[in-house]
């Protein structure tokens, strides 16, 4: 939470702002609109935030997960005062507002500002890449282990299955058999209620398990895993 405490008092700086309030949000909150305006800096202090996009036909879609630490508003201090995207809380979270003037970009806080774009940008580059993996099992467990990194634990709450398809490119359906195939292919563990244990593979170059799982398990065995699963989602 270092750089986000960081740009926060950076904007202490900017013209015509004011004090910096925390504020809860519960799950399925919505924190920012795409192509409304823009009038506060938002950083990311605890839990998680989707962000999708909504095209100019059909429903939007999630492209990625921001943490702790993470601001969104940006584009406000450059003059760009229409939201890019919709941001809504996937897990209880809280976050840190401060009212901005559109443009008032003060140069003492240029460099940390153009230091959280890059790292926006990344994240939203890892998520990408993520939905061009050939495989669903492989995307799903590299969206439940960007999850955990971005959460800064092992320890993952489901997202909505829902949600979880979108960012991975896939059916729901397909998530939940993928779960089940990681589960038990040792790369996940299941905890209580929602929660999922990514656990580290085994050695550096572990591969993935293929769309199979590459386990020689009857198709009762596998059904009563997917349906484990599914209840985890309910």
């Amino acid at each position: 939470m270092r750089s986000a405490r960081c740009l926060v008092a950076c904007l202490g700086q900017t013209e015509g702002g004011g004090d910096i309030v925390e504020l809860g949000v519960s799950a399925g909150e919505s924190v920012l609109r795409q192509g409304e305006p823009v009038r506060h800096m938002l950083a990311a202090k605890v839990g998680l935030l989707t962000l999708r996009r909504q095209g100019p036909t059909g429903p939007g879609r999630a492209i990625a997960v921001i943490g702790p630490g993470q601001t969104l508003g940006l584009r406000v201090l450059a003059g760009q005062d229409a939201a890019p995207v919709d941001a809504m809380a996937l897990t209880d979270a809280r976050v840190c507002a401060r009212a901005v003037v559109p443009g008032a970009l003060a140069p003492a806080v240029s460099a940390a500002v153009l230091a959280e774009c890059v790292r926006m940008a990344e994240t939203l580059a890892d998520w990408a890449a993520i939905g061009r993996l050939p495989l669903a099992v492989q995307r799903v467990e590299a969206a439940l282990r960007s999850l955990a990194a971005a959460a800064d634990t092992r320890r993952v709450v489901l997202p909505d299955r829902d949600v979880l398809a979108e960012l991975t490119a896939c059916a729901p359906e397909t998530v939940s058999r993928a779960i089940a195939t990681l589960v038990r292919a040792g790369r996940l563990q299941c905890g209580e209620r929602r929660h999922i244990v990514v656990l580290p593979p085994v050695g550096a170059d572990a591969a993935l398990p293929m769309s199979d799982g590459g386990l020689s398990v009857a198709r009762r065995d596998t059904s009563a895993a997917d349906d484990a699963i599914n209840r985890r989602f309910a």
